[in-house]
């Protein structure tokens, strides 16, 4: 079995668990999103844990893989949890954004940096392509739920939009980094 294959797999096992809800749903509000991202930030911290720790070899025999599925996994249920939100208050709409700006307007940006230290070690290991596969499926789970978020802010959206073209930007610049 290839490592895509493999990564395949695992991703369609965790989201299929991942999504599922009980019987008796309660609505998601701001408060359930900004767990979605505290829930995406601590993926993104274990990865950069992970990312620091590594020195080389095949990625499928590592915890990085494991962490890039914790994030999409995470990912998705807050983009999921987006869309089926009420508007935000404004107070509720800036605690948002402020925990955005605290958490993964923070880390990742950083795991984008380490992530990129290590390129020499994924050249070596012939992981280079999975790492631009992947980088461009979180940019394009970035991308949406950026959106579906930013569709239901009802304060000042300034601060979210820089944000979120930052992260949108680090990790841009890692699928070109790793691409050339």
């Amino acid at each position: 079995m290839t490592r895509l294959a493999l990564l395949s797999l695992l991703a369609a096992t965790t989201f299929s668990s991942a999504f599922a809800r009980p019987a008796v749903s309660v609505t998601p509000d701001a408060q359930t999103v900004i767990a979605d991202v505290n829930a995406i930030n601590a993926g993104v911290v274990n990865l950069n844990q992970n990312l620091e720790a590594y020195q080389g070899g095949v990625l499928s025999q590592t915890p990085i893989v494991g962490d890039f599925l914790e994030i999409e996994v995470a990912n998705r249920k807050g983009y999921a949890d987006a869309n089926l939100a009420s508007p935000f208050s404004p107070s509720d709409s800036t605690a948002l954004v402020n925990d955005v700006i605290a958490t993964v307007g923070i880390t990742i940006p950083q795991s984008i940096q380490t992530l990129k230290s290590k390129k020499p070690l994924f050249d070596a290991a012939g992981e280079d392509g999975v790492i631009v596969s992947t980088l461009k499926v979180l940019l394009y789970d970035h991308d949406t739920f950026s959106a579906a978020v930013g569709a239901k802010l009802t304060a000042d959206q300034g601060p979210a939009a820089a944000v979120v073209l930052e992260i949108h930007d680090a990790i841009q610049s890692g699928i070109d980094y790793f691409s050339s």
